[in-house]
């Protein structure tokens, strides 16, 4: 569905909004007066009302128009959450994907022993810093580098080196052969196969495989290819599961009105120059998985 990246919905007037986040949890009881719960939602929802109050001719206005280019429901927006709408390194995480060497800004929850991780999928532009290993990494196209989609929070990175392969040897393991050494490779760390054609290319590409065994000019990975065959393709290697990936930044929440009908009433007048007050009813906003 289309979603409008910009702009977002007018701080001034998120500012008072009543937020917090939401579950849904189904609860079954049986006879004996015990239940049965069972989680629905592994993270939640998002709840905003950004009515039910009394604002100016110019907030009714900035409200009244958003409200038109998103089409009330049609439309997903970013609205700023003031109670949470940051993160630091000591909340701010990179999660791994399925594709090697992109990963998932995210925030931690905790209280006490129990956690939770919050996908952020609308980072504020400008704002994200990452560190790795409490090294400060740059955005850009070099070696260990990143970029980071906006409109997503997927951070890809760099491959911290790379080489071609000249040649492969399957079976219960698969040997990696190249025209030099591949920087850093060690035995224990992971490696990301991609580009190699045939049956061999559709067992390894696109995953990460442990390293095995390090030869002169070549790798072991632990990766059944018996019976494959194929050429060509590259092994890369990417931040390590022992890397500390942490960021720190702004973030807004991807939502949408959870209604298609506005309705607001003139109130009174305020002031010496007589300024309409204008009372809006309720205008839920609702987060949405994007």
């Amino acid at each position: 569905m289309a979603f409008l990246e910009s702009p977002r919905f007018p701080d001034n007037i998120a500012f008072g909004a009543t937020v917090g986040p939401a579950y849904m949890t189904v609860v079954t009881p049986v006879y004996s007066g015990r239940e049965a719960r069972a989680i629905a939602w592994t993270q939640s929802r998002c709840n905003f009302e950004v009515g039910r109050r009394l604002m100016s001719v110019a907030d009714t206005a900035a409200i009244d128009a958003f409200f038109r280019v998103v089409k009330g429901r049609a439309y997903g927006f970013r609205i700023k959450d003031w109670t949470d709408y940051s993160v630091t390194t000591a909340t701010g995480f990179l999660a791994a994907t399925a594709t090697p060497g992109v990963f998932q800004l995210s925030k931690g929850y905790a209280s006490g022993a129990l956690t939770e991780t919050r996908s952020i999928t609308k980072p504020v532009v400008g704002t994200v810093q990452l560190y790795r290993n409490a090294a400060p990494v740059s955005a850009g196209g070099g070696a260990g580098q990143y970029a980071l989609d906006t409109t997503t929070g997927l951070v890809t990175f760099v491959a911290d080196a790379s080489q071609n392969m000249t040649g492969n040897t399957p079976g219960s393991v698969t040997v990696l052969h190249f025209g030099s050494a591949l920087t850093g490779a060690a035995v224990g760390k992971y490696v990301g196969v991609s580009g190699v054609s045939g049956s061999l290319g559709t067992t390894l590409n696109g995953k990460l495989w442990q390293i095995t065994a390090v030869g002169t000019n070549q790798i072991t990975i632990a990766a059944n290819t018996t019976g494959n065959t194929g050429s060509g393709g590259a092994a890369k290697l990417y931040p390590q599961g022992t890397d500390v990936l942490t960021w720190s930044g702004q973030f807004d929440v991807p939502v949408r009105f959870d209604i298609d009908e506005m309705k607001k009433q003139i109130v009174e007048r305020s002031g010496s120059n007589g300024e309409l007050l204008v009372d809006w009813g309720s205008v839920p906003i609702i987060e949405i998985r994007v």
